[in-house]
């Protein structure tokens, strides 16, 4: 018994012994953590003025803005001449497109890409509160990448397009879309360029900024620190299909004219000069003895049209039109689109060294134009 017992002390004292070697040998833990931020808000009143307004903007525009998925079961060759910006060359076979779009009126009226929806036999839009209905599509315009949809829901915000002519390079600008398929994605940025040219043959000038914008952004509205429209995102330039701050929005006021025309119309309708113009040099200014050797020279002026009523002929050097100069000839290209039909613009030529004013009135572009640089 007393051997036992002893047995049994000593195996209690050196499962103690283990114990306590464990509880002393064992390294103490402690963690403290910060009481206070680095920086008081007071000392950053400027930045933290800034975050705020930068909160309330993305808070009132995001919902205005809406996905886009549309669907077309049968195998199609639609192709889209802005997608190489976006995917390169690739198989075709039964399509889905997703992309973005922004309400431009109560009524319902969305703005988006021509590129998203060109194609589709469905078309649904997805709103930030979680409504989901299908679109109408009204019309299109492939040249500017234009789309006009409609959706029957109440309670819209829409935003307002405002003059991208006012816009100025430098200036913050927000992107806002659905990429990848998740939505209200804000991204920000400055407006890098304007009068960007993406295929040397387009009539159309881009806005282009350093905003985050990748697949599924096509149609989303790029925004001034007013909340304003002053493009819709179109395409980016890159290699690796995503984002190298490489972005191309076309300008509101392309967009507007587009859906005024849609509406109006039914159809994007455009405006016609009727000249054949040829980019002006040093060598043919010296030997026209032009002031500028900037600018554009007409070649031939179309019978009847309204470059003819005007009272253009070749050899007028055209310096200005509406008022913004003309440094080369796609200058021209762009002033021209940006007219409505019918509307009176001032061309300011030179002729013989001697510069004068006519008027024009645009019309629109005959169905099978003349072959010609301008329309």
């Amino acid at each position: 018994m007393r051997r036992l017992f002893f047995l049994l002390l000593i195996v209690v004292l050196v499962v103690f012994g283990w114990w306590r070697y464990q509880h002393l040998t064992k390294p103490t833990t402690t963690f403290t953590p910060a009481d206070k931020p680095r920086l008081d808000p007071k000392d950053l009143q400027i930045l933290n003025a800034l975050d705020e307004e930068y909160t309330r903007l993305a808070e009132a525009v995001i919902p205005s803005v809406v996905s886009i998925t549309s669907s077309n079961p049968r195998k199609t060759n639609v192709e889209n001449p802005l997608e190489l910006f976006w995917f390169g060359s690739r198989d075709r076979g039964p399509r889905y497109s997703l992309g973005s779009g922004v309400i431009v009126s109560k009524e319902g009226h969305v703005l988006t890409n021509n590129h998203v929806i060109e194609g589709m036999t469905t078309i649904s839009v997805r709103l930030t509160d979680g409504r989901e209905v299908p679109a109408r599509f009204i019309g299109s315009d492939a040249s500017t990448d234009i789309a006009v949809l409609q959706i029957n829901v109440p309670n819209l915000t829409p935003l307002v397009l405002a003059d991208s002519e006012k816009v100025r390079v430098g200036e913050i600008v927000f992107a806002i879309g659905n990429p990848f398929g998740l939505q209200e994605t804000v991204t920000q940025g400055i407006l890098s360029a304007r009068g960007r040219r993406i295929r040397r043959d387009s009539d159309l000038e881009f806005l282009q900024t350093d905003a985050a914008v990748n697949e599924g952004n096509s149609g989303g509205p790029l925004l001034n620190l007013r909340g304003e429209i002053i493009g819709i995102n179109s395409a980016i330039w890159s290699k690796t299909e995503g984002n190298i701050g490489i972005s191309f929005a076309v300008p509101s006021n392309i967009a507007r004219r587009t859906l005024e025309s849609v509406l109006a119309h039914g159809r994007a309708i455009r405006g016609y000069l009727g000249i054949v113009l040829q980019a002006l040099n040093p060598e043919i200014a010296a030997q026209l003895g032009a002031t500028d050797p900037r600018g554009a020279i007409v070649v031939d002026v179309t019978a009847g049209s309204p470059a003819e009523i005007a009272g253009m002929q070749p050899g007028d050097i055209i310096r200005k039109i509406g008022g913004a100069p003309i440094l080369k000839l796609q200058d021209v290209m762009s002033r021209i689109a940006e007219v409505s039909v019918g509307a009176k613009t001032e061309i300011v030529i030179e002729r013989a060294g001697r510069e004068m004013a006519l008027s024009a009135t645009i019309a629109e572009a005959p169905q099978t134009p003349p072959t010609q640089r301008v329309r």
